[in-house]
């Protein structure tokens, strides 16, 4: 039976730890409908049950743009239309070990099948009173105020 060498064991160690000092690219997509907005409940380790904007990490060769759009229908199965660029926040979690500039884009549904997947206990339109009452992540009242939403 073939072992990898060594070196190459070595070397993909380094890559795993180098990979983690670095701060991951996401993009996530705040989708509005009828004065609404949809918010995702985390199912994940990291901010479990807080309510957030869906959104994940970019792929390869992947542009924001359609890192939001895939995201989107990844966690919510909605096929949306982008409509601007809202902002992008720096969320750093130390000692977590989490740190993330995060590219954030503003859509309208264009079905009405929604359905919470992967990192997605529940999926809901939310109006801006009723997310004041939520447990969110703090990025959810930074991103709607930077939109001019949040008051």
């Amino acid at each position: 039976m073939d072992r990898p060498s060594t070196q190459f064991y070595i070397q993909s160690k380094i890559a795993t730890i180098m990979d983690k000092q670095r701060p991951r690219i996401g993009a996530a997509t705040l989708v509005m409908k009828d004065g609404k907005f949809l918010l995702g409940q985390r199912n994940k380790k990291n901010a479990k049950d807080k309510w957030v904007i869906p959104g994940g990490g970019v792929q390869w060769g992947e542009t924001l743009h359609e890192a939001a759009i895939r995201e989107i229908k990844e966690e919510t199965n909605l096929d949306v239309d982008i409509h601007k660029f809202l902002c992008h926040k720096e969320i750093i979690n130390l000692p977590g070990d989490y740190h993330s500039v995060v590219f954030f884009f503003l859509a309208s549904p264009k079905n009405a099948e929604l359905e919470a997947r992967e990192d997605i206990s529940q999926a809901k339109f939310f109006n801006i009173e009723e997310i004041k009452k939520l447990d969110c992540v703090d990025v959810v009242e930074h991103v709607l105020r930077d939109a001019g939403f949040w008051s």
